[in-house]
């Protein structure tokens, strides 16, 4: 029940008071409407995601006529995203060229800062450690007595810069301003294009001929991206919620993939990179990515033999030395033997998570952070799982499969006797889990070991403000890295809760101490930077009743193999039904009414903005009355002079107040690199 109240708020409300904070603490000026935290939420609950957008259809124009037709009077706006590559590129490239600059300029002036210091002959006291100046550490810089040189970086053929390789050197800092100045000009040149083309576009229609539209097809193939100026891709604003929740809950055409039309995701989650990629491109990569990965699955053995293999004590004692290597049966051997593979496996499993990230944001480019999230908290998982079989197996995935196919009995046995045998190894890895990985989250040690670098060595007068900023920023939670964890420590719990008690009791101090030290870093040290709604949550339900189905048959097996006929298929309906029960109870009462926001609560929104506009019209004619009736006292007593100035300032007002209410000026889901009020044409001053 509190899931389903807060979706329903996240759908209705999103989270627009923590992107005000943002716009607010980014110190972005001179868009106001940005700044109005009624107008982000308005678009928010009005706008709606269209993919799968045909030819017929990409101009702003025919978008919103379309869903006009349906929704008459409804729909305020309608925009078909741009595939503005080039100017991303230049965009991107300039932005290079900025960090660089403050970058350069940042170290240059500490340089410039300890010159000054050591030759000044009054201070005795280096400023940069606080020591005496004749140390070792001050004492190297005064017998170079160099005065700091102006940078300079050698140019390659093209464009750019690399180490020294025999180019000319040239002076860094009028060089990257050169840059910076042409590629303004190039940016400012590519955007009037755009802008040209797009309306152009608007006010003819333009044919292809066969040639090229066999381009655009083997562009849209290779890369995800149209060669076209217009995508597949566009957002619609309507005027109230409820037509914008008929319009992503009805059927609106009748066909699967035709003008398909969702809830705009939190703005902050858009990956605007990948926004303009079709949504064919994405589901056909990530059925290819799917295939290799699940192949991968089957033959993980590979990986996990490799890790046991470097973990034997015995086969470490040929690259080692002798003293290194415990006595063997010495407690120390069995320890450090039981605990090795363990340590290992989960040395190497900390490179799926980053792995599985690039493949999604990259190669299948999802548009948006959560599913990105979604897609690495499933296949982390899968890798995690498959583990767990290969260890209960002592082999490949693909073999058990193969094996069987030919001979079943022989695989529940094989299987059925592992369990027991293998549970050393979880309890281990619980134990290292519950105490190491936990602890280590806590400790923070790697950023700590940063900082302390940056502020050591580095020292903090030779970074720019941009990298102070990234410094200072918090932490955000990697769901797809944290989640799975905790549901593999509850799959290994739920598989050995009856079978070894003891594996469940290091699972829940596992559990108990993750709980203590994942809500001190929630509160404390990380940040997200961006809200999905709780879209991973219906997969975690999914995989949890799964485990829960999974536990039940590994049981009842074992009961039936144990020479127990009648307990195991009692236990196995007994309690399959009960768990099919309670899944099908969530699944209608929490899952499927909080996909989408009841159309009743969007009535109660839109009467309460009624009211709410009323009231605030309601409140503009008192102020325009009172201020009519002063001007005409005004008037009466003599005082023209003021009742003229009073006038226009009232007249400057209104003005004002009617462009502030002009959407068009601003929407929160247009494309960033086509806004010049988001470019940074210059380098920020140092401090």
């Amino acid at each position: 029940e509190t899931f389903v109240a807060l979706r329903f708020h996240f759908l209705a409300n999103g989270d627009v008071g923590q992107q005000q904070q943002d716009v607010i603490r980014s110190g972005k000026r001179g868009q106001r409407p940005q700044n109005d935290v009624e107008l982000h939420l308005e678009q928010y609950r009005n706008s709606c995601l269209v993919e799968y957008i045909p030819e017929s259809h990409r101009r702003d124009r025919e978008l919103f006529e379309f869903y006009s037709a349906i929704f008459p009077n409804q729909v305020k706006r309608a925009e078909i995203l741009l595939n503005a590559v080039r100017l991303t590129k230049l965009i991107q490239e300039r932005q290079n060229y900025v960090e660089s600059y403050e970058s350069l300029y940042a170290i240059h002036f500490r340089e410039k800062q300890l010159y000054r210091s050591h030759n000044d002959e009054e201070n005795d006291t280096c400023s940069c450690c606080g020591c005496v100046t004749n140390i070792l550490c001050c004492d190297r810089r005064r017998q170079k007595n160099e005065k700091p040189q102006e940078p300079r970086i050698a140019l390659t053929k093209g464009r750019g810069c690399l180490k020294c390789q025999g180019q000319k050197l040239v002076k860094a800092f009028p060089y990257y301003l050169s840059e910076i100045k042409r590629l303004n000009i190039e940016i400012e040149e590519e955007h009037e294009r755009i802008m040209v083309e797009k309306q152009k576009s608007e006010d003819t229609q333009e044919s292809q001929n066969l040639f090229s539209m066999g381009l655009e097809l083997g562009s849209r193939f290779v890369t995800g991206e149209s060669t076209e100026l217009a995508c597949t891709t566009g957002f619609v604003e309507f005027t109230n919620l409820s037509a914008k929740q008929n319009a992503i809950q009805c059927n609106l055409t009748g066909e699967t993939n035709f003008m398909r039309t969702t809830s705009a995701p939190d703005p902050r989650d858009l990956i605007w990179e990948n926004a303009t990629v079709e949504a064919s491109l994405i589901q056909w990569k990530r059925l290819q990515c799917d295939s290799l990965l699940l192949t991968g699955a089957l033959f993980w053995s590979v990986v996990v033999t490799f890790i046991t293999s470097i973990s034997n004590l015995d086969k470490l004692d040929d690259f080692l030395p002798s003293w290194l290597i415990p006595q063997e049966g010495s407690f120390w051997y069995g320890l450090i033997q039981g605990y090795l593979p363990v340590i290992f496996l989960e040395f190497f499993m900390m490179f799926i998570p980053p792995i599985l990230r690039a493949i999604a944001q990259n190669f299948i480019r999802y548009k948006t952070r959560s599913e990105v999230d979604k897609f690495v908290f499933l296949w982390h998982f899968v890798y995690r799982l498959a583990n767990l079989i290969i260890i209960l197996v002592s082999g490949s995935i693909y073999d058990t499969l193969t094996e069987g196919i030919s001979s079943p009995s022989a695989v529940i046995n094989k299987i059925a006797g592992n369990i027991a045998q293998s549970s050393q190894f979880f309890l281990n890895n619980m134990i290292v889990a519950a105490g190491t990985e936990n602890f280590y989250e806590l400790s923070q040690s790697l950023p700590i070991i940063i900082h302390l670098g940056i502020q050591q060595v580095i020292q903090m007068e030779a970074k720019s403000n941009r990298q102070m900023e990234k410094l200072q920023a918090a932490a955000q939670f990697e769901w797809g890295w944290v989640m799975p964890p905790f549901i593999f420590a509850f799959l290994v719990g739920a598989v050995y809760c009856t079978l070894v008690p003891v594996v469940l009791g290091a699972c829940a101090v596992f559990f108990y101490i993750a709980t203590k030290v994942y809500i001190h870093q929630a509160l404390y040290v990380y940040a997200q930077p961006y809200e999905g709604g709780g879209k991973l949550m219906y997969m975690l339900n999914r995989t949890v009743f799964t485990i829960l189905y999974i536990a039940i048959i590994i049981f009842s097996t074992v009961l039936g193999l144990r020479q127990a006929p009648l307990q195991g298929p009692s236990f196995f309906f007994i309690m399959m039904l009960i768990t099919l029960y309670m899944d099908r109870k969530v699944q209608t009462k929490f899952v499927k009414p909080s996909l989408t926001l009841a159309l009743t609560n969007s009535r109660f929104i839109d009467e309460d903005n009624k009211k709410k506009a009323e009231r605030a019209q309601r409140y503009q004619e008192y102020k325009a009355a009172k201020e009519e009736k002063r001007l005409e006292e005004l008037l009466k007593s003599g005082k023209g002079g003021k009742a003229t100035s009073a006038s226009s300032t009232l007249k400057q007002r209104g003005k004002q107040e009617s462009k502030s209410k002009d959407g068009d000026d601003f929407y929160l889901y247009r494309q960033p690199m086509l806004n010049k009020l988001l470019w940074e044409t210059k380098p920020r001053p140092y401090r």
